[in-house]
């Protein structure tokens, strides 16, 4: 363990002990949302090309441990509407959330929130979920992954196709890392072609099997046992870059496609990537939608934007102990509002 990582174990051990990162303390009066994304076993998680996305059903299973001990969970509707009426109970009130739709939640999270006995609300991109289409970051991920895994030519190819578009494998994250996310700041024409140039290039034209959107049924299956399911757009688009068409067809259209397939209400949005403003959150609003989830850090107070929610994202190597295992002192160290960096 590095000094940087034993001062921060210590620091959540002496104020956890102390009571001072206790939920009942920090969390009181507050509304929390817990996010997740991808939920694999760790054979899959090694080969998926953003593994911090990820944790193991056994990691979410301690989570949940975690969450329904200290909070109040459910799924973000609910929990919201309980929030903004006043209720106030003894643990204080947290949303579960999955950002998405990808199958692992349904074949793995799905029987880990059963056995918890705790709803969540899953947020779907519709034309993927429609077309069985991957997401732009999983494309471009396992495709580097790819070029990658192969001889120096490989490593070449991909450094040929990044200097076109004015990217390099520089950076303090993991090149995959840091590519997708250099790859956010590019116009969405770049970013298609960079895609699909380095798909062509690496020879793999799918990414695997397990790393595959929901169906519209399978969501059903989830909406059948009382989950939520919300919009993730329509293309999870990077929604700030969009016109005012686009957006609106983002926005308004994902929740007529959603409701007309599950037959249920759609009330809550979630903005790809977390990208949001003043007219995204207008536009979220105008579309009958009650409320809307960032990427933001942070928990809720009553005098929140309900289309500007912040979330904490739940990353397991934050979270674990010296033993590789979920500690609750860094859990509730991360969530408290006391863990630097974070706001």
């Amino acid at each position: 363990m590095n000094t940087k990582a034993f001062l921060r174990n210590s620091a959540a051990k002496l104020l956890f002990l102390a009571g001072a990162t206790a939920p009942q303390r920090r969390a009181a009066g507050r509304f929390s949302i817990a996010t997740f994304h991808r939920v694999l076993p760790d054979a899959e998680r090694q080969a998926y090309p953003l593994p911090g996305l990820a944790v193991t059903p056994e990691e979410l299973d301690a989570f949940l441990a975690y969450f329904t001990e200290h909070f109040d969970c459910g799924a973000l509707a609910v929990q919201h509407e309980r929030y903004l009426s006043g209720e106030a109970p003894a643990r204080p009130l947290l949303a579960l959330t999955f950002d998405d739709a990808q199958l692992d939640n349904y074949r793995n999270a799905r029987p880990v929130l059963a056995r918890h006995r705790v709803k969540a609300t899953f947020f779907a991109p519709v034309v993927a979920v429609e077309r069985q289409e991957f997401l732009w970051h999983d494309r471009l991920g396992f495709a580097l992954l790819e070029l990658l895994r192969q001889p120096d030519a490989g490593r070449e190819q991909l450094m040929k196709v990044l200097n076109k578009v004015g990217l390099s494998e520089s950076g303090p994250l993991s090149l995959v890392r840091n590519v997708v996310h250099e790859a956010k700041g590019l116009s969405l024409d770049a970013r298609l072609r960079l895609i699909e140039e380095l798909v062509e290039v690496s020879g793999v034209p799918q990414p695997p099997e397990f790393a595959r959107l929901m169906t519209f049924g399978e969501l059903a299956e989830l909406a059948a046992d009382g989950h939520e399911i919300g919009s993730h757009s329509m293309t999870h688009c990077l929604m700030t870059e969009c016109d005012d068409r686009a957006l609106a067809y983002e926005v308004a259209e994902s929740r007529r496609t959603l409701q007309a397939r599950l037959g249920l209400p759609v009330e809550s949005f979630c903005y790809p990537n977390g990208n949001a403003d003043e007219r995204t959150a207008l536009a979220v609003a105008e579309a009958g939608y009650r409320r809307a989830v960032t990427t933001a850090w942070g928990s809720n107070g009553q005098e929140a934007d309900p289309f500007r929610l912040r979330r904490c994202d739940m990353v397991a190597g934050y979270a674990q102990g010296s033993g590789g295992k979920l500690d609750p002192a860094l859990v509730a160290f991360r969530m408290s509002g006391f863990y630097p960096g974070l706001k």
